[in-house]
C-alpha cells in the first residue's frame, strides 16, 4: 500500500493504535521498569519462601525449601541486574557523574 493513498482518517487511526517512535530514553525507562519488576519478584520470593515460614510454620522449618527460595530469588536478582546492564549511557554523561 502506498502511503500517499492513506486518507486522513486512516492516518489518525494508525497514529492512535501504533506506539510512538522509541527513543533511547523510552528504551531506558522500559528496561528500568522490567528490572524493577524482577527485583520486586525476588523480594516476594524471599518473603514467602524464607521470612514467612519462620513466623507461621506450625511444624519445623523446611531448610531445603528455604534454600530453593533463596536460589530462585538470587537468580531473579541476577537477571534484573543483567537487564540494567543493557542500559546504554553516553560517555560524556558517565564522565560528568563522577566529577
Amino acid at each position: 500500500m502506498n502511503t500517499n493513498q492513506i486518507t486522513d482518517r486512516e492516518h489518525r487511526f494508525l497514529r492512535a493504535i501504533l506506539p510512538p517512535k522509541q527513543t533511547r530514553k523510552s528504551q531506558e525507562d522500559r528496561l528500568k521498569a522490567v528490572a524493577s519488576a524482577l527485583q520486586t519478584m525476588a523480594l516476594s520470593v524471599v518473603g514467602v519462601g524464607i521470612i514467612t515460614p519462620f513466623f507461621t510454620s506450625q511444624m519445623g522449618v523446611n531448610w531445603r525449601m528455604m534454600m530453593v527460595a533463596a536460589g530462585v530469588a538470587s537468580s531473579v536478582e541476577v537477571i534484573s541486574l543483567l537487564t540494567l546492564a543493557y542500559i546504554q549511557y553516553p560517555p560524556d554523561k558517565e564522565n560528568n557523574d563522577h566529577e
